[in-house]
């Protein structure tokens, strides 16, 4: 008898779990949607999750304006006569899924633009005259609000020259911000209540906030709301403090959000504070929080040295495994963290201290790094001289990056780079090169040859990036043994090799990243996608 076997059938909860690896992948995702029907309804929620998320709204328009027409498409029979009566064509064609329903990312700047990119292209001026855009809005925000199940994001910037609708008229908005789990609030922007309403209902519906950016800017109603924020929460994991310029935000206020910070002390493990008020108080602040692990304080300012008696020492000791301390000297940050502070704060983590990224050295801190930090792991440093980096041949660093990237960049010459590569400990395994401009293959050729350490990752941001480049980091690792496993190229590099020959090098250097983008160390601000992503400004 011939039995018939039936092809096993994958459970749905495990398909939704395997389509949730490619939340960032629409292309496999549309791809998915083609499959069949079950697994076209969970690729389709995770493509209309985050509609806005990945959109670029100045290079493809047209997507914003597809976006809201899709949109319109879900809106109530009495909603879209509404907008009929004024005057707009709409779209008679119901969609095929509940797109509203899979909404969980709220950027209200992107929908914002994508609103007024379907405005000017669907309205002319007679229409205008008679039409309002403030009903498109409301209309658009209401539906989105009352028909999601629970936003996990919500970036609460309003970047629209129309006054922002208030969502707190909605029915649905207590159970569309109860369950948010990264917020992002713009203190920046002009508020006429809308935002302040937002911010006060989150208050007291959202308890749950895991990841927390915020934008200070002068004192305002939203400012001084900020700790109370903070304090609602009852794990708050990630706090980012970002301001548009250093000494805008009154050192006041910043303690109050510091002080604020104490209610998360059992939970916080990422703090990151860019151009705001340092002072010893702060620290000590963060030293409460016990499971603190990472700590960027980037372009931050002081009144006076942050320097500790003794006995604070022993008490305020911090816990973190990873330091940022940056100071971009392009930028006028007004009496940046000096080097007294910056050395006060290594010492108070130096016990558990694993990872750091700082822009100068001395010979104090060369003292400091040598032996009273036994853990460190990571190194990060601006072009410092030399001599000043002997300490890492007897280190036991695993990773070491330094950046050259000066109007008068000259470390990366033949000479400086062969001293490097004496100098590289036994232990190394990553090596990361940030350069102004070139590294010439001489250059790199005389880093290698000299080098006792067996790289395993070679990370290169560089200009450009060339065929005999290539050769002498593949000639490096074949006579190590095929060490180099992979090979890091920043994505803004100009690559003037010929893609054959990466496949014929294959062998000797099995992964060639050519796309590739490291946040840390965090040397050069304009490379950093926090930064952008708060500031919306072109740092290049």
């Amino acid at each position: 008898m011939s039995v018939h076997v039936k092809n096993p059938i994958l459970p749905s909860d495990c398909i939704e779990e395997i389509l949730k690896n490619l939340d960032n992948d629409r292309p496999s995702l549309y791809s998915w949607t083609l499959v069949n029907r079950s697994w076209c309804q969970f690729a389709t929620a995770l493509l209309w999750c985050h509609p806005f998320s990945s959109l670029n709204l100045v290079d493809d328009q047209d997507a914003g304006h597809l976006l809201i027409r899709t949109y319109l498409t879900c809106l109530s029979d009495e909603a879209q006569q509404t907008l009929e009566e004024e005057g707009h064509i709409l779209q008679k064609s119901k969609p095929l899924f509940d797109y509203p329903s899979y909404f969980k990312e709220l950027h209200i700047g992107c929908l914002q633009n994508a609103l007024e990119l379907w405005w000017a292209k669907n309205t002319d001026y007679r229409l205008r005259k008679k039409a309002n855009f403030t009903t498109l809005e409301k209309l658009i925000f209401e539906m989105l609000i009352n028909k999601s199940n629970g936003l996990r994001l919500l970036d609460c910037e309003s970047r629209s020259r129309y006054n922002m609708t208030d969502c707190t008229l909605f029915s649905g908005i207590q159970k569309a911000v109860a369950k948010i789990y990264e917020l992002r609030i713009n203190c920046s922007n002009v508020d006429q209540g809308q935002l302040t309403n937002l911010l006060s209902t989150i208050i007291e519906s959202s308890q749950n906030i895991q990841q927390l950016v915020i934008t200070p800017h002068h004192e305002g109603t939203m400012a001084q709301k900020i700790p109370k924020l903070i304090e609602a929460q009852q794990s708050l994991n990630q706090f980012s403090m970002v301001s548009s310029l250093a000494g805008l935000f009154n050192p006041s206020r910043s303690a109050s959000i510091f002080s604020a910070l104490t209610s998360q002390i059992k939970s916080l493990t990422h703090a990151d504070f860019r151009k705001v008020y340092v002072d010893g108080n702060s620290l000590q602040i963060l030293a409460k929080c016990h499971n603190l692990k990472t700590l960027y304080l980037v372009n931050c300012y002081q009144e006076e040295d942050i320097t500790l008696s003794d006995s604070l020492f022993k008490t305020a000791q911090l816990s973190i495994t990873k330091l940022v301390l940056n100071h971009d000297h392009h930028n006028s940050v007004k009496d940046g963290l000096s080097h007294n502070t910056c050395t006060s704060i290594i010492m108070m983590s130096a016990q558990t201290l694993q990872e750091l990224s700082i822009d100068y050295i001395n010979p104090e801190l060369v003292q400091i790094l040598s032996t009273q930090i036994p853990h460190l792991i990571s190194f990060a440093i601006r072009t410092t001289p030399i001599p000043l980096l002997k300490w890492i041949s007897t280190s036991t660093l695993t990773h070491l990056a330094i950046s050259d990237v000066g109007p008068n960049s000259c470390m990366f010459t033949i000479a400086p780079l062969k001293q490097v590569g004496q100098l590289l400990p036994s232990t190394l395994a990553h090596l990361q090169l940030e350069c102004r401009y070139n590294i010439a293959p001489e250059s790199m050729a005389g880093l290698l040859e000299d080098c006792q350490a067996r790289l395993k990752v070679l990370s290169l941001d560089v200009e450009k990036f060339d065929d005999t480049l290539l050769e002498v980091v593949a000639d490096y690792s074949r006579e190590n043994g095929k060490c180099i496993r992979e090979l890091r190229i920043a994505k803004d590099t100009r690559l003037q090799f010929d893609q054959g020959l990466c496949k014929k090098l294959q062998s000797v250097i099995p992964s060639i990243n050519q796309n590739y983008t490291d946040p840390w160390p965090l040397l050069i601000e304009r490379r950093d996608p926090l930064w952008k992503s708060m500031m919306h400004i072109n740092l290049d």
